[in-house]
């Protein structure tokens, strides 16, 4: 489990309320600033980990995040991991994507002069295809999740990330936003803890039914996901999974509805592996209008793209 104090410099830390500088005393974690109320009430710490979240402004919950021990509210089974880990096709585009990153960012060149501090928001787990950046050695990962975790280092929401700003070289946050209240607000807290030249990459669903069941939200199109991260310069941007995968999803789904059972929409949408793997040979162009998940990678800029230019950006066969 990563160190709080090894990993994290605390000086990073700010209220997620008022933004003064929080600090840590006696194994308590207090604001501040004079005015605010968690200079008088100490944030929780839940399974050891700070809970540096304005509760008043938050889904979470104080109360019910200290009876359950910070643990996720969604409970999967090892059964329903593995069975996961079988229908989702394999992300080969977060790898290259990080990749990309570590090297924009000059990871591992010894004459950059500093080592890239990378935020991954939702990093409750190891993301598809993110292990190459959990093991490398010359970056220093901050991460951050609603609940404890094995490689969560405080607890936070996005709406309000108790980091100060510019402090960060580069974000992820990968299939995050459609379990956010107010995506726009968490992308300008992205660009906001991000510093000037800062990357984000970031993938998100587009097809895809409901999952973690109440707190899912919302989804985007190509075009959608691109205007939500408009303070950014473009770097590259289109599908992670296709229309084979969203058609999978879907028959998932029509057969738990047809037949009142998970178990068999899962049975059915194994049967249709093979329409994942056709994501490989489908049309690009017609494929992003029907893509399952969609990604972007980003440069921060200081002049948003203008409303017109989204028009011009689509990427479809239309």
């Amino acid at each position: 489990m990563f160190s709080l104090n090894a990993m994290v410099d605390q000086d990073l830390f700010i209220c997620p309320r008022c933004a003064s500088p929080v600090r840590p005393e006696v194994g308590r974690w207090r604001c501040t600033g004079a005015h605010c109320r968690y200079a008088g009430e100490p944030f929780p710490v839940v399974s050891g980990l700070p809970a540096l979240v304005d509760f008043e402004h938050s889904v979470l919950d104080a109360d019910r995040l200290r009876a359950v021990e910070g643990a996720p509210e969604i409970h999967r089974s090892r059964y329903h991991r593995a069975l996961s880990r079988l229908l989702h096709p394999v992300n080969s585009t977060a790898p290259a994507n990080v990749a990309r990153m570590l090297e924009l960012l000059g990871a591992g060149d010894a004459t950059a002069g500093q080592r890239p501090r990378i935020l991954v928001i939702g990093g409750g787990t190891v993301g598809a295809g993110l292990d190459r950046l959990y093991a490398e050695p010359t970056v220093d990962l901050i991460c951050f999740d609603v609940y404890a975790g094995p490689v969560v280092q405080f607890i936070a929401d996005g709406h309000a990330i108790p980091l100060a700003d510019g402090s960060v070289d580069g974000v992820i946050v990968q299939a995050v936003l459609e379990h956010v209240l107010e995506p726009t607000v968490v992308a300008k807290e992205i660009h906001r803890v991000l510093r000037s030249g800062g990357i984000v990459y970031a993938d998100t669903p587009f097809l895809q039914q409901v999952h973690e069941g109440p707190y899912d939200f919302t989804r985007f199109t190509d075009s959608g996901h691109r205007y939500l991260f408009r303070s950014f310069e473009r770097i590259d941007s289109g599908s992670v999974a296709g229309a084979g995968t969203a058609l999978r999803w879907s028959i998932d789904y029509f057969v738990r509805a047809l037949t009142r059972s998970v178990k068999l929409g899962r049975i059915m949408a194994l049967c249709f592996f093979w329409l994942s793997c056709a994501d490989r040979i489908l049309d690009p162009k017609h494929s992003i209008d029907g893509a399952s998940s969609v990604f972007f990678l980003g440069r921060k800029t200081a002049v948003p793209i203008a409303e017109a230019e989204i028009i011009d950006y689509y990427q479809g066969s239309m």
